[in-house]
């Protein structure tokens, strides 16, 4: 990241990335074992880094998670971000599972009891099971105009509309809780902790669609902020420390572009820009 770094100042409009959450996952290169200081110290020097090739109107979108055991890993992380000139703009929060009651939803609504999305019980009974992670809204001076109707939900209830002057459409924010199940994936994956693609696609949907701009992960593992990258017919850049997940990504990354198809809801303005979608880039450090 360093080497990428040094050359490319104030050039990037979004970054989204995962870094990993010192779990002790099974990663093929990184120790994910660190002790806490060594750690934070890690992402704030990402940060420091970051900072310097993010436009003065570019957003960072750090997703990072923690244990039931460790609350407050999260809220330091972000503190070594702010610590690193940062302003947190928006804190969202991802849901991975979620459950109904009929007696919650109200009368017009049909859904009964029900439970959706990707579910690991906690063994024990201290801690209950975690079904959320966070995406941090990082920008320079926490002043940045999001493009909030492009990842815009239906009014459930239709007199909304034009009940507020901002109401002309039936498309409302989606707000700061963002339910994104994981694809039930059968074949093995190479890499042993990868977010779903829908949220770096509606991270770079919500920052805004420009002409030429480019999103960066600095966390590339195999590849799926890229994907989302294609899908939206955006620049990318990636970096990567292990051989195997990079070569596991550009695999990804050139099927993907054989079966590519323009996002449908991107305005025809939009789709008419992106015709000539430009190859992502993957670089090694």
């Amino acid at each position: 990241m360093k080497k990428f770094v040094s050359n490319n100042a104030n050039m990037i409009d979004v970054i989204v990335t995962s870094p990993p959450y010192n779990l002790k996952k099974p990663y093929s290169l990184y120790k994910d074992n660190k002790e806490r200081k060594e750690y934070l110290d890690l992402l704030y020097d990402v940060a420091k880094l970051s900072y310097s090739i993010l436009k003065d109107n570019g957003s960072f979108f750090l997703n990072i998670g923690g244990a039931p055991s460790d609350p407050m890993l999260p809220l330091e992380i972000i503190q070594r971000f702010k610590d690193a000139k940062y302003q947190l703009q928006n804190t969202i929060h991802w849901i991975k599972s979620i459950s109904f009651e009929k007696a919650d939803v109200g009368k017009t609504n049909t859904v009964k009891d029900y439970s959706i999305g990707h579910f690991k019980p906690i063994p024990g009974e201290r801690y209950l099971t975690d079904l959320h992670e966070y995406i941090f809204h990082l920008t320079k001076y926490g002043n940045v105009k999001l493009d909030k109707l492009a990842i815009g939900v239906p009014y459930q209830d239709k007199s909304n509309i034009g009940r507020w002057k901002s109401a002309t459409q039936d498309k409302r924010d989606r707000g700061n809780v963002w339910f994104i199940p994981y694809s039930t994936i059968q074949e093995s994956r190479p890499h042993p902790a990868v977010f779903p693609e829908k949220l770096p696609y509606l991270c770079i949907k919500l920052h805004g669609i420009k002409k030429d701009m480019i999103v960066y992960d600095p966390f590339m593992g195999i590849g799926t902020t890229a994907l989302a990258c294609i899908q939206l017919g955006v620049n990318y850049l990636g970096t990567e420390i292990d051989p195997q997940y990079i070569k596991a990504a550009q695999g990804d990354v050139q099927k993907r572009k054989k079966e590519m198809v323009i996002d449908k809801w991107l305005s025809k303005e939009t789709n008419d820009m992106l015709v000539e979608n430009k190859t992502p880039k993957v670089i090694r450090p």
